[in-house]
């Protein structure tokens, strides 16, 4: 996990109970998402006009196919959705800032 501070906060590292790994998951999307926020801001300010509504064109539809591709579904698959779900905004958003790191900036 990602989350170092687990203390501070709601994550219980080894934990076997739902939510304890639930919000551990949770933590840690938390983590990747401040840092994919970061470095978008940073990339956008950046960069020229058509090149930055490219970008938020490009952002608006990654945001839309992560809502639809990381669902949670506990009548087919239980409450163990709840953690591919989050593991699947987790993968997605690392992807995601793999992405937008490799943008060359004027």
């Amino acid at each position: 996990m990602v989350n170092s501070n687990a203390n501070e906060h709601n994550c219980v590292i080894g934990s076997v109970v739902f939510n304890d790994i639930l919000n551990c998951y949770i933590e840690e999307y938390k983590e990747y998402d401040k840092k994919l926020n970061k470095l978008y801001h940073q990339k956008i300010t950046c960069l020229a006009t058509t090149r930055k509504n490219k970008l938020r064109n490009s952002q608006r539809i990654w945001i839309k196919l992560k809502e639809k591709t990381c669902i949670v579904d506990e009548e087919n698959y239980g409450r163990e959705s709840h953690f591919e779900a989050m593991i699947c905004e987790i993968e997605m958003t690392k992807e995601r800032i793999k992405y937008l790191e490799n943008i060359r900036l004027p």
